[in-house]
C-alpha cells in the first residue's frame, strides 16, 4: 500500500508541479528525484520500521510507544527536504510522500505490538 501511496503521490507531483529537483550535499548541480529512488527509499523506511518495531517488542514496549518513536522520526526527517529541495514545492512534495508511505507502513506494524505492557 505504502508503494502505491508514494506512486501515486509522485505522479500527482511530477504532473502539477515538474520534476522534483533536489540538490545532494556537498553538490551544485540540481536532479531529479527518480521515482525508483522515491520507491527504494519507501522500502528502505518499512524495513527501519520492521526493525524498530521488532526492538520496540522484545524490549515490552507499547504500541504507543512505537508510534511516539515514529511520530518523532518522521518530524525529524521531514527537515531534509527542506535542506535539499530547490523549490519549497519539492520540499512539500517530499514531505507529503513520507507521510504517505509512512501511514501505512506504521499503521500495520504498529498493529503487531501490544496495546499496553503485560503486568
Amino acid at each position: 500500500m505504502a508503494l502505491i501511496l508514494v506512486t501515486v503521490t509522485y505522479l500527482i507531483a511530477d504532473a502539477t508541479s515538474g520534476p522534483l529537483l533536489v540538490t545532494q550535499p556537498g553538490g551544485d548541480t540540481p536532479q531529479a528525484v527518480p521515482l525508483a529512488a522515491a520507491l527504494g527509499f519507501t522500502a528502505i523506511g518499512g524495513a527501519v520500521g520492521i526493525g524498530l518495531a521488532h526492538v520496540m517488542n522484545r524490549l515490552g514496549r507499547t504500541r504507543t510507544t512505537f508510534i511516539i518513536a515514529t511520530a518523532v522520526a518522521l518530524v525529524l526527517y521531514g527537515i531534509m527536504p527542506f535542506t535539499a529541495a530547490e523549490t519549497t514545492s519539492t520540499a512539500i512534495w517530499l514531505n507529503v510522500m513520507h507521510v504517505a508511505a509512512a501511514v501505512p507502513i506504521v499503521g500495520l506494524l504498529a498493529r503487531s505490538l501490544p496495546e499496553a505492557t503485560k503486568p
